[in-house]
């Protein structure tokens, strides 16, 4: 009986032991972390395409037949240099044809101002007027003279006549008094003929001087119109020599062709793209960021470029310019999205990196030196909406809500709620819960 009560209490005792020992064993073993002191650095990721802010575009200057472009895509190309050509025969021949214009005119305007023969001819006709009129007055005098001679010898008549009817006057001395009074009268008509023949010719004498100050006239306007054929010639003649210079097409800039539009010899309009050019040392690199993540963005925030086709490592770059537009995208998902485009300006180019060459970019805007950081991993939200981790103290899960600051894609700033020496749960899950006792491994 006593050795049935010996075995029963060993059974006890075994049992209880059992128990304590299952109940000392951790519900899991889970690696930890403590929060570390560390610079983060908020930044947004995106890809990107490289780009020139400013190509220039070599076209047809004029319509004419182009000759053969010899350039390449990828040529170098000089300020100044030679790119492209058009025939020049028909421009050459509008040049020679304007100058032969001009020099004709030239030749008409020198003989048309030349006008000493019209004034010659002039002051000759003027004095032949001059002396018409001197000769009418003379005339007019003489008439004048004429006409009281043959006054007087008209009443010289009357007189003898009255003295002859009383007998006291000869027959003879009235017919001597009648000549002279014929006689008087005759010259007196002479005279008057004399003077209206005068007359007549000083005033077809006036038509001379005028005919030769009309002459004068339509010269002077013949001289104009040759003067304004002469300013619109030689307006041509720059337009001609204008277009026979731009036959020879040059490059605006120092750098490469990036575009070859023509290529062999055909009749073009003005305006025809032939070649683009641009500096490949001005290349920047354009990202389409979310609206939301770009209001962060400021010029002169740094940025890194990677990506397959930077061989070399990220290269460092700077923020030029946020466009101040944004646009609507429509993701690979289907799900419309607000973007706005940042212009990036690198340090340096890679020898090998092109135009519209495929990258990726990370933009830092944001920095916290010495910030109490965790990784990204150990963060979830809570059943509010607030950010939360699960630390272990004394063995015990607990979970701790916590205030974040800058975050990225790899860590976050820990504002509130922890401390340096808290342990955290590396990597949450729900079969992780509040309350479990557990075994730590501490995690670097």
């Amino acid at each position: 009986m006593k050795k049935r009560w010996v075995i029963l209490f060993v059974v006890v005792l075994l049992v209880a032991a059992f128990v304590g020992w299952q109940m000392r064993q951790p519900d899991a073993r889970l690696g930890v972390i403590r929060p570390r002191i560390a610079t983060i650095r908020a930044y947004v990721e995106e890809r990107a395409v490289t780009e020139l802010p400013h190509d220039f575009l070599v076209a047809m200057p004029i319509a004419g037949w182009l000759k053969p472009i010899a350039l390449r895509e990828g040529d170098p190309v000089k300020e100044g240099e030679v790119v492209a050509g058009l025939e020049t025969a028909d421009l050459e021949d509008r040049v020679a044809q304007a100058r032969e214009r001009i020099a004709k005119l030239e030749t008409n305007i020198k003989e048309t101002s030349d006008n000493r023969l019209e004034k010659n001819a002039l002051i000759e006709a003027e004095a032949t007027v001059k002396a018409i009129n001197e000769t009418v007055a003379a005339a007019e005098k003489k008439l004048e003279a004429s006409k009281a001679v043959a006054d007087f010898a008209e009443i010289e008549v009357e007189r003898i006549r009255g003295i002859r009817a009383a007998d006291a006057a000869a027959d003879r001395e009235l017919h001597e008094a009648e000549t002279e009074w014929r006689k008087a009268r005759a010259e007196y008509q002479s005279d008057a003929l004399e003077l209206a023949a005068l007359k007549t010719l000083a005033a077809v004498s006036y038509i001379g001087p005028k005919f030769i100050r009309d002459y004068i006239d339509r010269k002077s306007f013949t001289l104009e119109a040759y003067k304004r054929q002469l300013e619109e010639t030689r307006s041509a003649l720059d337009i001609e020599q204008r277009n026979l210079d731009r036959a020879v097409i040059k490059s605006p800039i120092d750098g490469v062709v990036l575009n070859r539009h023509q290529t062999r010899a055909q009749y073009l309009q003005a305006g025809t793209p032939l070649l683009t050019v641009g500096r490949l040392d001005d290349l920047e690199v354009t990202a389409e960021v979310l609206t939301e993540r770009a209001a962060h963005i400021s010029p002169g925030d740094p940025v890194d470029v990677y990506g397959e086709a930077v061989p070399d490592g990220p290269i460092p770059g700077k923020v030029s310019r946020v466009y101040p537009a944004g646009f609507k995208k429509i993701s690979s998902l289907g799900v419309e999205q607000q973007r706005v485009k940042v212009a990036i300006k690198l340090d340096r180019r890679p020898p090998r990196l092109g135009v519209e060459f495929r990258v990726h970019v990370r933009i830092y805007y944001d920095e916290a030196a010495d910030a109490l950081t965790l990784p990204r991993t150990a963060l979830f939200r809570g059943h509010q909406g607030d950010w939360q981790v699960m630390v272990v103290r004394q063995g015990v899960t607990k979970l701790q809500t916590i205030k974040v600051g800058l975050m990225n894609d790899e860590q976050a700033q820990i504002l509130e709620g922890l401390t340096a020496q808290d342990a955290v749960v590396a990597r949450p899950s729900r079969e992780i819960v509040e309350g479990m006792n557990v075994e730590t491994t501490v995690r670097e």
